[in-house]
């Protein structure tokens, strides 16, 4: 049994030895050499063609090394103006906008926390009443300013909303006046290449 087992992988080996050999061999045949090195379809007409491309492309990738470095993250002046609102927009540069978004957010939460104030002395009031005519007009004073405290706590809770999602759009702008900066001072070629993809400057 052991005798015609190994006779059929003898067999086996035989016949497929053209196969698996003989594949590669006629790829490797097929390879075309010239086409392979021929420049001219990348654009460039001889060696200079070449060298400038490889030197314009050197200084694209030192030009966006100098971008990543500067740049700002959208994420973390998302965090900035949740902690502290306004404070992502005076990170871009965007100082007018920081200051109303600042100055509304601690007008409304301010004239919440005064209503709230109000609405929990009459509250303290309420719990010291004994009289019943004590207890209803304490009770009915309490309740306004505490309507008066959640109707501003939901104007405030708007506008730090709004103060988070408008630090988006202030850090695009930031990082493409960046960009637009950085093309400015240091690149002067016709072709330009920008986070948003390439620029023909005519």
């Amino acid at each position: 049994m052991k005798i015609y087992l190994i006779a059929l992988l003898l067999f086996a080996a035989l016949f497929l030895q053209p196969i698996l050999f003989s594949a590669p061999l006629r790829a490797q045949s097929s390879f075309d050499l010239v086409q392979f090195s021929d420049s001219t379809k990348y654009g460039w007409r001889d060696l200079s063609d070449r060298l400038d491309f490889r030197a314009d492309f050197t200084e694209r990738q030192n030009l966006l090394q100098i971008y990543n470095i500067e740049s700002q993250s959208v994420h973390e002046n998302m965090l900035k103006s949740a902690i502290f609102p306004g404070w992502g927009q005076f990170s871009t540069g965007h100082f007018t906008k920081g200051q109303i978004l600042l100055g509304s957010n601690l007008v409304l939460f301010g004239t919440s926390l005064y209503f709230y104030d109000r609405a929990l002395g009459y509250h303290r009031s309420y719990e010291k009443a004994t009289q019943v005519d004590e207890i209803e007009k304490f009770y009915k004073k309490a309740q306004e300013p505490f309507q008066y405290s959640v109707i501003f706590l939901g104007f405030a809770t708007l506008f730090w909303a709004y103060n988070v999602y408008d630090v988006i759009g202030s850090t695009q702008e930031y990082n493409i006046a960046l960009w637009d900066r950085i093309m400015r001072e240091n690149y002067r070629r016709p072709i330009r290449l920008t986070p948003q993809g390439v620029e023909i400057e005519f």
